[in-house]
């Protein structure tokens, strides 16, 4: 970034009120050090960074003991990261509060100068996000956070108020976190204070002029276990907080339905899939082997298989399933162009068609898994 460009920028925003940057770990890495760095060598002239961090590796809580400026709160337990949220907040003494994941990268100097400057009218901002791509899996991932950005966008624009927000990289006003108290304990605590602020009627805004980097799962095994997480996390969420949410859908559908379709176009194509044939045996397999992924972590790959097998049986067909990709693709093109991110178009019949369906198909074994089984813990989480 030019000298004189951020020079100018700091001269409009020294009267800028100031900016607590919250970032919660397990054990620490290499990229929280290389982001708290970041954050502490950032222009803008009033900001905090408190870092909490729960059974630190010696390395890392080392490694942030020596940077001048940032706050190490060190816990020998782990108490989860709702827990660490609140310990920051009740440190912090900012009038905007960043929340950061610590495995998220930035690279724009102005990052928190931007942030300030959309947040002058709202009262809560998500912020972009954009995958690091390195192979087939991360493109798959790029494509859905571009859907996420274009969601959040959606919201923004039609709404502003949200009922969702990327748990990532995301900023709140401080009178606003007060009233809503805090987080609460919870698999999705974002999404859990996202609703709150719904209920309160705090104004809403999509920051994209500025962007977090994030780093999607290594592998398939890992994938798997990132979204079984999210999806008993979802399922916990939406049952905790059913009335309310069927309050937002009602209160404005025109918004909702289109951002969960952009989020999840699954639902549309195996909606359509299951109502226009009829291969019961293929429909019965896929069903016994969801229902015992929620048990057997080993099945929900081969559940996904057997859902990728149920939708290849209709491609020859089924006009309706490719009228959808159409439609997906013409749309993802759109949103692509208005978030600004890569389209990769020549990998949407896999996204639709394998890499959507894989999700899905882990969302509704959380769904059971919580609904049905009443089983709302996972593996290697404290919440």
């Amino acid at each position: 970034m030019p000298a004189a460009l951020v020079q100018a920028h700091l001269s409009r925003e020294e009267a800028r009120g100031k900016i607590s940057v919250i970032i919660p770990s397990f054990k620490g890495s290499e990229r929280l050090v290389k982001l708290v760095k970041k954050m502490l060598s950032l222009p803008y002239p009033n900001r905090e960074v408190i870092v909490v961090l729960d059974e630190p590796l010696p390395g890392v809580a080392e490694e942030l003991r020596k940077l001048r400026g940032v706050t190490l709160i060190e816990r020998g337990a782990r108490a989860g990261k709702v827990s660490a949220l609140n310990t920051a907040i009740k440190c912090s003494t900012g009038e905007l509060v960043v929340f950061l994941d610590d495995d998220v990268a930035v690279e724009d100097d102005l990052f928190l100068h931007k942030i300030a400057e959309r947040m002058r009218d709202s009262d809560v901002g998500d912020i972009k996000k954009v995958i690091v791509t390195s192979n087939l899996l991360s493109k798959m991932v790029y494509i859905e956070y571009t859907s996420y950005n274009f969601a959040s966008m959606l919201m923004a624009k039609l709404a502003k108020r949200t009922v969702a927000i990327n748990g990532a990289a995301f900023v709140i006003k401080r009178k606003a976190l007060e009233e809503i108290g805090y987080f609460h304990p919870s698999l999705s605590e974002d999404f859990d204070i996202a609703l709150r602020t719904f209920k309160k009627g705090h104004k809403f805004t999509f920051i994209g002029e500025t962007y977090v980097l994030n780093y999607p799962p290594e592998s398939l095994a890992k994938w798997f276990k990132q979204r079984r997480r999210w999806a008993v996390g979802l399922a916990s969420w939406l049952e905790e907080n059913s009335l309310d949410a069927l309050k937002a859908m009602l209160k404005m559908p025109h918004i909702i339905i289109p951002a969960l379709i952009c989020s999840l176009p699954s639902l549309v194509t195996t909606i359509t899939a299951f109502a226009l044939y009829n291969h019961s045996l293929e429909k019965t397999a896929y069903l016994m082997a969801l229902t015992l992924s929620t048990l057997i972590n080993q099945a929900l790959p081969f559940a996904s298989l057997l859902a990728i097998n149920l939708h290849l049986s209709y491609l020859a067909t089924a006009g309706a399933l490719l009228a959808s990709l159409l439609l997906f693709s013409t749309w993802h093109l759109l949103a692509s162009r208005v978030v600004r991110a890569k389209s990769y178009l020549y990998l949407y019949p896999a996204y639709l068609f394998f890499y959507q369906l894989c999700w899905l198909t882990v969302l509704l074994a959380g769904f059971l898994r919580v609904l049905v089984l009443r089983k709302k813990t996972v593996d290697d989480w404290v919440v």
